[in-house]
């Protein structure tokens, strides 16, 4: 139940940062602009990783729906970010 509470605002965290880096100019405004500049590294780390960390879970832990939306959800970001 511990690690839920750190992947899933993980995985919010995520998908937004990636979400609003589509619709939005963020080298419009200069603070988001440098925020986005400093957090890129983090965010494709964690894009990369906890994917497969949540499927470690599903498959090492208990099958629990929670573990299915996270999973889901870093899928979506990561068809966010690839695909369109």
């Amino acid at each position: 139940m511990q690690s839920i509470k750190f992947r899933l605002p993980l995985s919010l965290l995520l998908f937004s940062y990636w979400f609003l880096s589509k619709v939005i100019n963020v080298y419009h405004y200069p603070l988001i602009g440098v925020l986005y500049e400093i957090l890129w590294f983090p965010m494709v780390a964690m894009l990369l990783v906890l994917p497969i960390q949540n499927g470690y879970f599903i498959i090492k832990n208990q099958n629990r729906v929670i573990h299915y939306f996270i999973l889901g959800l870093n899928l979506i970001t990561l068809f966010l970010v690839f695909i369109m």
